[in-house]
């Protein structure tokens, strides 16, 4: 009876019959990797960087549903998100196309992040969203966060604000390829210039280091008689539990006296270092005249 192998299995007995790598440091080789479309990301232990094209090689042979792979060298945390990734092998092109939670993502997966790690809060992001809503997305990037509420949200109406000229292409790209065009308005810019005011009932803010001007655009995006949800990202550390509450209290208590919060809550989305984790703050907020109401 033949045992059938597992695709790890054949990457390790191929690198192991190659002879390139030490024995020794075999078992060091990581069992799982990530995936964007037809590319593949790994994310190799300090003593195998210097046979990394070696190991790449090795993990591209025996994954034939991937084009290319990829290292995974750094944090994504530059203002148009370009991900830290190193190609090892494979083709050149990395355009391709994702499907996830019943949605098609175009994306240059060597140049724009899409994060395996946010696929729990995507699928978050569309159990919480309303009939009828309204949702800016302020970090829209190729629509990693707001087209899988509009796919299954029929009712619902999407901004997305995009920075970056050429993640931009793909947001519009993906709005079409979703089918989304009379519900998802994509915007090129700077959202501390045109994010909208007076709209929204749901702020998307999928970025590491907010600052404060953005904060105090999402709460003027909000409905001004109703308010809403903002979901507030970034990153906290043991040492350093930071959430975004404090500085939101604060600007309502300064610039939008008629706001109130009547709801916080933290999730912890992904660790992307020792000690350093991902999170989201959902802060509910209400009117002062419909909370004493």
């Amino acid at each position: 009876m033949t045992i059938k192998r597992t695709p790890f299995q054949k990457i390790l007995q191929t690198l192991n019959e190659a002879q390139q790598i030490p024995i020794d440091l075999l078992p060091l080789l990581p069992k799982g990797w990530k995936r964007v479309g037809r590319v593949g990301v790994l994310e190799l232990k300090t003593p195998l960087l210097p046979w990394k094209r070696e190991i790449g090689e090795a993990y591209l042979q025996h994954l034939p549903e991937l084009k290319t792979m990829a290292l995974k060298v750094g944090v994504t945390n530059t203002t148009v998100r370009q991900p830290a990734l190193e190609l090892l092998a494979g083709e050149e092109k990395t355009v391709t196309l994702h499907k996830e939670l019943e949605c098609k993502f175009w994306i240059d997966a060597l140049k724009l992040t899409f994060s395996n790690g946010n696929h729990a809060e995507r699928q978050r992001m569309v159990k919480l969203s309303k009939k009828k809503e309204q949702v800016i997305d302020m970090f829209a990037c190729v629509g990693n966060l707001s087209i899988p509420i509009a796919v299954h949200n029929p009712t619902a109406q999407i901004i997305g604000i995009e920075i970056n000229p050429y993640a931009h292409q793909f947001l519009e790209k993906n709005i079409q390829e979703n089918q989304l065009t009379d519900r998802y308005q994509a915007l090129l810019g700077d959202n501390r210039k045109i994010t909208p005011t007076n709209w929204a009932n749901r702020v998307i803010m999928g970025y590491f280091t907010i600052d404060k001007q953005q904060l105090t655009k999402a709460l003027a995006s909000l409905q001004q008689q109703q308010g809403g949800t903002i979901h507030a990202h970034g990153l906290t550390t043991t040492r350093h539990m930071h959430d975004w509450k404090k500085e939101i209290t604060t600007l309502i208590n300064t610039s939008f006296p008629h706001f109130k919060i009547i709801q916080t809550q933290k999730t912890i989305i992904k660790s992307v270092a020792p000690g350093v984790n991902h999170f989201v703050n959902d802060i509910t907020i209400t009117t002062t005249n419909e909370t004493k109401a």
